[in-house]
C-alpha cells in the first residue's frame, strides 16, 4: 500500500504542483462524464422512437351511436302540467328498438294530466310487441279502459314512434305531431284529427264552402282521442325506411301551434339536445297568452343505410 500511495504521489512537474494521482482522478472523471454523455444520447434515441411509433398510429375514430334522443317539457303559462312522456331504455335498443311515446292531456276534462301519464306508462310496460299489428289492438283497449272510469270526459291525445332496424313505425290519435326533417326537408307524418279536417274533406266533397270548415265553432274539437270507446288510430301499415341523419320530432300542440315550421324545421336541423333548447328559446320569446304546456321528444338516427336505399335506387315512401 505504502509503494502504490508513493507512486500516487509521484511529481508530474519539476516544481512537484502536480502529482500523479491527479491524472489518474482526471481521467477517473472524464470516463464517467463520457459515460454519462453517451447514456443520455440513448436515451434521447429511444424517446425519439417511442415517438415516431406513437405518431404513426392512427386514433379510432369516435362511432356514433344509432340513436341520439332528447327532450324537452315546460309548463306554459298553464297552472298544471298534463303532457306526458317516455321512451324505452336505448340499451336495448339493437334487440328491441326504441319507442317513443308523447301524450297531451285535454284540458278542461278530467284528469287529463293523470290519463296522459297513465297512457306512456301502460305503452311502455307492454313494449316490445312482436309485430306492428299489436299495437293499435293494445291502444284501443287502453282508450276503452279510460272510457269506462270516465266515459268520455276525460282523454289525452297520443303520438308513438318505434325506431327499429332502421326503420319507423308510427301510432298517432288526436292533435300532437310527428315531423321528420330528412335532407333538410320538413315533413308531417301524421294529420290532426280535428273535427276542422273531418269538414275540409266534406267540404270538397261539395256540401258547404271551404272556408266554412275554418270559422265552424267545433273547428279545433278532437275527432279522436284517447278516452272514447272505440277509436280510429292513425298509423303507417308499412315501416318507413330510414335515412342516415334522419331527425324525427314528437311535440304536443303547444309546440306546434306556437311556433312557425320553419323555426321546427331549423330547431331540427341541430343535434337533439340543441334542438330542444333552440324549440325553448323561441317559445319563451314568442311569449304568447295562455301558453300551453309544451313537451317535445327529438330524434336523430345516425345508423346505417337500410337495403332499399343503396346502390342509388331511393324511392320516396314518405306520402
Amino acid at each position: 500500500m505504502e509503494n502504490i500511495i508513493a507512486w500516487l504521489n509521484t511529481p508530474l512537474t519539476e516544481d512537484g504542483s502536480f502529482r500523479l494521482w491527479m491524472l489518474v482522478a482526471a481521467c477517473a472523471l472524464a470516463v464517467i462524464i463520457l459515460l454519462a454523455f453517451l447514456n443520455r444520447k440513448h436515451r434521447q434515441k429511444k424517446t425519439k422512437r417511442i415517438e415516431r411509433k406513437t405518431a404513426s398510429v392512427t386514433e379510432k375514430p369516435k362511432v356514433k351511436p344509432n340513436l341520439e334522443i332528447a327532450n324537452l317539457q315546460g309548463l306554459g303559462k298553464r297552472e298544471e302540467q298534463q303532457d306526458a312522456f317516455g321512451a324505452s331504455l336505448l340499451k336495448n335498443y339493437e334487440e328491441n328498438g326504441l319507442l317513443a311515446v308523447l301524450c297531451d292531456g285535454m284540458g278542461g276534462m278530467a284528469e287529463g294530466g293523470m290519463i296522459a301519464g297513465y297512457v306512456v306508462s301502460e305503452l311502455l310496460r307492454i313494449f316490445p310487441w312482436q309485430d306492428c299489428s299489436e299495437p293499435e289492438e293494445k291502444i284501443n283497449r287502453i282508450s276503452s279502459h279510460v272510457y269506462r272510469q270516465f266515459r268520455g270526459h276525460g282523454g289525452t291525445t297520443l303520438v308513438a314512434a318505434l325506431v327499429k332496424g332502421g326503420t319507423l313505425s308510427f301510432w298517432c290519435v288526436g292533435d300532437s305531431d310527428l315531423f321528420l326533417l330528412r335532407e333538410e326537408k320538413l315533413y308531417a307524418l301524421n294529420m290532426r284529427q280535428e273535427y276542422k279536417n273531418d269538414l275540409l274533406i266534406r267540404a270538397l266533397e261539395g256540401a258547404f264552402p271551404p272556408e266554412e270548415a275554418f270559422i265552424d265553432p267545433q273547428a279545433a274539437a278532437l275527432s279522436e282521442y284517447i278516452g272514447k270507446e272505440t277509436i280510429v288510430c292513425e298509423h303507417n301499415r308499412m315501416p318507413l325506411p330510414l335515412r342516415p341523419e334522419d331527425t324525427l320530432l314528437l311535440c304536443s300542440d303547444g309546440v306546434s301551434d306556437t311556433l312557425t315550421l320553419t323555426q321546427v324545421r331549423e330547431a331540427m336541423a341541430l343535434s337533439s339536445e340543441e334542438c330542444c333548447k333552440k324549440l325553448e328559446r323561441d317559445i319563451l320569446s314568442a311569449d304568447i297568452p295562455n301558453q300551453d304546456n309544451y313537451t317535445v321528444i327529438a330524434i336523430r338516427y345516425h345508423g346505417k343505410i337500410t337495403e332499399e336505399y343503396k346502390d342509388g335506387n331511393e324511392k320516396e315512401n314518405i306520402d
